[in-house]
């Protein structure tokens, strides 16, 4: 049975504590001396803990969004908050994954894994601490996504999923509070982005944090998220909310399960209706 939501605000009501809020927000660019609207009107709140996505077809808005939330690009209407903070400047307490790995080709696993705790430093950030608990992060990290031993190898020496499990994994070393994830698992081929989304899950489990996904895997969606956006453009705005109704973690029997499909199929119709296009 498929539920369908007030856009922006999530089935716990506005009342849930949220790490998340989101007030308004719209942002433009300028372009050909034009003033192009990306986004706009978008007012929602994530709980702390929770997992939301953003689902929609192309250009209708959700990287920009996920750009906001992360305080890459600042927000030219509304007000973006995280932890009841405004948010004016790249974030500190958050975790990026992007669809293309972006590991330092001359360094090793470990190396590429450090690279929060480099910043932490430079930035006089008291969670940068001992490197020895670092180490010991690492590879409890690397234990958990099956890449025990790989510390010393380069990443030319790991196939993509491998690659792509060691930036899930820098993402989170520092511990933070909230992961932001961009396409993660795109380039993947589809058995090893099954695995991702399973590991994904396994590290939930084992530490809270809130997750923000852009995706247009709407498989992928409905897995990881707790709560899915479907997002229209002409500007972006969120157009449909659908709490998903299986409990998570969840497995690859729910994902393509008969509740699962019938609600990627809502989902596919309000992204791209009948009729609309050839």
């Amino acid at each position: 049975m498929r539920t369908r939501g007030t856009p922006g605000v999530p089935p716990g009501g506005l009342h849930d504590p949220a790490v998340i809020e989101l007030d308004g927000v719209g942002f433009e660019y300028a372009s050909g001396g034009r003033r192009t609207v990306a986004v706009d009107g978008i007012s929602l709140r994530v709980a702390r803990g929770g997992s939301v996505a953003f689902v929609g077809a192309s250009g209708c808005g959700k990287s920009t969004l996920l750009k906001l939330i992360a305080g890459l690009v600042p927000a030219t209407r509304g007000t973006v908050r995280v932890d009841g903070r405004a948010v004016t400047a790249p974030l500190k307490n958050a975790g990026m994954a992007f669809q293309n790995p972006v590991l330092l080709p001359w360094r090793s696993v470990r190396d590429n894994l450090f690279l929060p705790l480099e910043v932490l430093r430079e930035n006089g950030d008291p969670r940068a601490g001992d490197r020895r608990r670092w180490e010991q992060r690492a590879a409890d990290l690397l234990r958990t996504v099956g890449l025990t031993g790989v510390e010393d190898r380069q990443p030319r020496e790991l196939s993509g999923g491998m690659r792509q499990r060691v930036s899930l994994c820098r993402a989170l070393i520092h511990e933070p509070e909230l992961l932001l994830l961009d396409e993660p698992f795109a380039a993947l081929d589809a058995f090893t982005r099954e695995e991702m989304w399973e590991l994904h899950q396994a590290l939930r489990g084992r530490r809270e944090f809130t997750t923000v996904l852009v995706t247009h895997d709407l498989r992928e969606a409905l897995v990881l998220a707790d709560t899915i956006h479907v997002m229209a453009s002409g500007p972006g705005r969120i157009a449909h909310v659908h709490p998903v109704p299986m409990p998570a973690p969840r497995t690859l029997a729910d994902a393509y399960g008969a509740e699962a499909t019938e609600l990627i199929r809502a989902m596919r119709a309000e992204i791209r209706p009948v009729g609309a296009g050839s």
